[in-house]
């Protein structure tokens, strides 16, 4: 009991470390796992945003003019 370490446990700074990308990658392959099985293509996005890239590019250049 003589000294205080001042020096932090490295394994266990490394365990918490690899505890925690693990986490992380969990987290996003549960997310992206999601994402993927309700994501039903470009089309239907389209379809049900409005948002078309054609028509979308055909109004910026009637607004401009060309």
């Amino acid at each position: 009991m003589g000294r205080l370490e001042t020096v932090g446990d490295p394994l266990a700074a490394f365990l918490v470390l690899g505890a925690t990308i693990c986490v992380l990658a969990a987290v996003y392959l549960v997310c992206y796992t999601f994402f993927m099985a309700n994501w039903e293509g470009w089309e239907s996005w389209h379809a049900r945003t409005g948002l078309d890239a054609d028509r979308a590019e055909a109004a910026r250049r009637e607004r401009l003019g060309e």
